[in-house]
Order: structure tokens, then C-alpha cells, then sequence
């Protein structure tokens, strides 16, 4: 076996290992396993999603505390997809498209919320173990359903107000302002310049900058 074959072999361990660490990430969120969740972030890492900018460890121990106070019949799950992995040395860069199913009752009518965005990492191997560093959410879109249209009031989904919201995730920061975890202010959305800056930001962290 030659150098490149070594390698070939080395970064397609690194993809693998890597992309196992990102739907880890979304099963132990889910699943409330919260040690799981800590390991998956460098422990100088940092998230900045549509409900929080703050240390991982703050995002996990908030993430926590939301859990422990969760309504009967409420529920979120994460879709992570298959991520896009550049790997340079010990650092990486990757993009992976996510949807966000959350099931909430709002007035006493359970309604249905989903959020389509993605996740942009920087990773870092440290140790011989690649984990998060940092982890920005970038909006799309999302939409808000009742569960059982029979029996809502007509005015029900009109009486909301989604104004003050960016429009690629305004029905999602409205369910969680009602659930008392007010928007970021600077939520990043699709197609916009701080999206562009991100990749900007993976370019430089693959160069080691």
C-alpha cells in the first residue's frame, strides 16, 4: 500500500466518522440522552440556532431543562441528512440539510410545525476524536398545521402573529416564543450574506485560519 492509498483509506474513515458524529447528534437530542449530547461538542464549542447563541454546554443544559418540562403529547425529531465533509488534517467543514418535526398544542389544538434548514460545522479532531467546534443553523423555511382541522376556530391561525419573525423560520420562532425561549436576534437565512460568510468562515478554517 502507497502513501495515497493510505490516505484515501485515512479520509474516508475521517467522512465516516464524521458523518456518524452528526446523526448522533440528532438521536441523542431526541432521545434526551444528554451525555451523548455534551460528547458531541468540543468543549470550548459554540451553536448559534434559532432559539439560542451560547456555548454547547449551555445549549445542552437548557436543552435539558426544556425536556424536564415537557407537556404530555409533545415531541420534536431531527432528520439529519447526508452531509457534504471537507477534511484537512485534523479540522473539517460540513453542511448536512435537517428537518425539525415538532408536535406542540397551542390554545388547546395540537398543531404541527416543521422546520427545513441546515447545519454549518467547523470539526475538529482532537485527541484522535473528531467533534464540534462550531455549529450554525442556516433557515429555510418552515410551516405550521393543525393536527385535526375539525373543531379550530376560524380565526385561530389568523390571530397569529408571525411579523416581527424572519420568514424563513417564522413559524417556528413563533412556537418557541410561546414556549418562552425567545428568538436569536440575527438569525442566519438561505441565500443571504451571512450564509455566504459562513462558507467563507469553512473556507479559512480548512486553511487553518
Amino acid at each position: 500500500m502507497g502513501m495515497d492509498d493510505d490516505r484515501r483509506r485515512q479520509a474516508v474513515q475521517d467522512e465516516h466518522d464524521i458523518a456518524g458524529l452528526l446523526v448522533r447528534w440528532g438521536h441523542s437530542r431526541d432521545s434526551d440522552d444528554w451525555d451523548t449530547l455534551g460528547a458531541c461538542f468540543h468543549d470550548d464549542a459554540t451553536i448559534h440556532i434559532s432559539w439560542i447563541s451560547a456555548p454547547a454546554h449551555e445549549f445542552v443544559a437548557r436543552s435539558r431543562a426544556i425536556a424536564e418540562q415537557r407537556p404530555a403529547g409533545s415531541h420534536t425529531k431531527h432528520l439529519i441528512s447526508g452531509p457534504w465533509i471537507q477534511v484537512s488534517g485534523d479540522r473539517a467543514f460540513s453542511r448536512c440539510h435537517v428537518n425539525l418535526y415538532v408536535r406542540a398544542t397551542i390554545g388547546g389544538h395540537k398543531i404541527d410545525v416543521e422546520s427545513w434548514f441546515r447545519f454549518f460545522d467547523l470539526l475538529e479532531r482532537r485527541d484522535g476524536v473528531w467533534r464540534i467546534a462550531r455549529r450554525t443553523g442556516v433557515y429555510e423555511k418552515d410551516r405550521l398545521d393543525t393536527v385535526n382541522p375539525r373543531g379550530i376556530p376560524q380565526q385561530f391561525l389568523a390571530e397569529m402573529d408571525f411579523s416581527i419573525y424572519p420568514e424563513t423560520a417564522k413559524h417556528l420562532c413563533y412556537l418557541q416564543e410561546l414556549s418562552g425561549r425567545p428568538a436569536v436576534t440575527d438569525i442566519v437565512s438561505v441565500y443571504s450574506a451571512e450564509e455566504d460568510a459562513l462558507r467563507d468562515a469553512g473556507a479559512r478554517w480548512l486553511a487553518g485560519g
